[in-house]
């Protein structure tokens, strides 16, 4: 049972369920089939299904929006006490066993274009036109977000809501980290749904991802992305992926290919619990190594943050991850074979990448690790130079080079881990080196084992900045540090890292449109999210 609009997985920080929201049940044998839409006024029975939630021994029935076989969104009463909540679906007699949820005053979701709570934000103008790739906003223009979860209303819930501002519920909409004016915080134009309308900040980055969080209190909502360009060129476009000339070829296409090479370094420090003479850290460096060819359609592009998963240059996005999280083709996407390996050469060697069990398309390899001083490295700066042989199937074979630089120094990097890292306050990171024109990548983790789940942000800015804070509105999207034990020591399960990337280099080959191969050098360090 999930926020309807962010989707947001239980155990993290905004998953609990608002007064007066709307939320989603997933499952099988929930509802009819197909699928019914409820017509106003809403009831507490669609077609044979009903949830009832049960507080404080009260029984209270919530408003059936939507009802499926795998899939039920339905409103949480406004009058529903904050705290722990029992859940129970009924469909023609069946019941589920009681799930446990928690209502809290306010938690936001944004709603998607891919409707899972991850990449394009449902974000329009004043005139009610979604924000697109090639309509894209601009710095100063108004924005209005459609989410749900504001907090609970007065009014009758089961018809077209009152659209009453709600200035008194301390709502901060982020704009890559730029908070934004807001106009208007309340009910949207049916039951349970909310608009914030906002103005984009002058200053704000350019790009087809920049990123947007509403944060209530403490609990921040899911990234969502907002392309913005300027009023010169409505399509948008990233320095570190695609480009406007790109976005216009391939949208007028009723498929497009593309291939991406990475390869990565993480040095990670890790402070031991028992000091040794000579040795104030242990660090264990891994280079690794993934390439992925994927056909798509075009509406991915509004679906996903970008096919190297990254937010605009300025801006940051979080991940998430459950035990349940897997890879998987999509109706719209499919795997291309571009050969049996792909081969890397660099100053250190040669070393393949491999095709991943069971998912057509992808490769990937660990390229070297371990500690001193039995370390053999291999991403060190230099030349490399990539080929597929032959190629596949599907991808010819091509033949190119890319150029690692020496990478920045990250100031902070021994010290960080001294202190805990306040969610609520951000934090702020500083550099020194670093190629001219490359970029800084700030990445952050935090581990919870019960319920197993993982939150993972990253941030991008140019490197001539020499410094980056990473806000509220990303951090508190991460659960607070999970620990474990060896030894008995407590060993926190969150980092924080910094590190260099760059404009992916091109490559081309028969069976793709675009082709691109990029790199990361990360230093990272055990810290403690509070």
């Amino acid at each position: 049972m999930v926020n309807a609009a962010s989707y947001a997985a239980p155990g993290l920080p905004n998953s609990a369920i608002a007064q007066g929201s709307l939320f989603t049940i997933l499952g099988s044998g929930l509802g009819p089939s197909p699928s019914e839409q409820a017509p106003l006024p809403l009831t507490t029975n669609l077609d044979g299904t009903s949830v009832a939630v049960f507080s404080g021994g009260v029984e209270y029935d919530a408003l059936i929006v939507a009802a499926g076989d795998g899939q039920v969104t339905a409103l949480l009463p406004s009058s529903t006490p904050t705290g722990p909540a029992t859940v129970v679906l009924t469909y023609n007699g069946a019941s589920t066993d009681p799930q446990n949820i928690q209502v809290t005053v306010s938690s936001f979701g944004i709603y998607t274009v891919n409707s899972t709570g991850t990449g394009a934000g449902m974000i329009t103008d004043a005139n009610n036109n979604l924000y697109t790739a090639t309509a894209s906003a601009q710095p100063g223009g108004t924005g209005v977000i459609t989410g749900t979860g504001l907090g609970p209303v007065t009014f009758d819930e089961t018809t077209t809501p009152q659209q009453i501002d709600m200035p008194d519920l301390g709502v901060v909409v982020y704009v890559a980290g730029r908070s934004a004016d807001i106009s208007y915080r309340g009910r949207g134009l049916s039951p349970g749904q909310d608009q914030i309308i906002f103005t984009i900040p002058s200053d704000v980055p350019l790009g087809c991802n920049v990123a947007i969080v509403v944060v209530i209190g403490n609990i921040a909502s899911n990234t969502v992305f907002l392309p913005v360009s300027t009023s010169d060129n409505p399509v948008c476009s990233d320095a570190n992926g695609l480009s406007s000339t790109d976005l216009q070829t391939i949208l007028g296409q009723s498929t497009y290919s593309l291939g991406s090479i990475n390869l990565g370094r993480n040095a990670l420090n890790i402070k031991l619990p028992i000091p040794i003479p000579g040795l104030g850290s242990l660090v264990m460096t891994t280079d690794t190594g993934s390439a992925s060819f994927q056909r798509y359609t075009p509406g991915t592009v509004t679906g996903t943050p970008t096919v190297f998963q990254q937010a605009s240059i300025g801006s940051c996005y979080v991940l998430t991850f459950t035990q349940n999280t897997t890879v998987t083709s999509t109706g719209s996407t499919v795997g291309l074979d571009a050969g049996a390996l792909i081969n890397v050469n660099g100053p250190l060697g040669s070393k393949q990448l491999l095709p991943v069990q069971n998912l057509l398309g992808y490769y990937s390899a660990t390229l070297s690790s371990g500690t001193p001083p039995n370390q053999q490295l291999f991403l060190n700066p230099g030349s490399y130079a990539f080929d597929n042989g032959g190629g596949g199937a599907d991808v010819q074979g091509f033949s190119f080079s890319m150029n690692v630089p020496a990478a920045l120094t990250w100031k902070e990097l021994n010290t960080i881990g001294d202190n805990p890292i306040v969610r609520a306050s951000g934090v702020t990171v500083t550099w020194t080196g670093g190629a001219p024109g490359t970029f800084a990548l700030i990445t952050g983790t935090s581990v919870l084992t019960s319920p197993q789940l993982t939150a993972t942000f990253v941030c991008l800015a140019p490197v001539e900045a020499g410094t980056f804070t990473v806000g509220p509105d990303v951090l508190l999207q991460l659960p607070p540090s999970d620990t474990t034990s060896s030894g008995g020591f407590s060993i926190p399960l969150s980092f924080l890292g910094v590190g260099n990337s760059a404009t992916p280099v091109r490559f081309t080959a028969t069976g793709i449109d675009i082709g691109f191969a990029n790199f990361s050098v990360t230093n990272s360090a055990g810290v403690t999210y509070q």
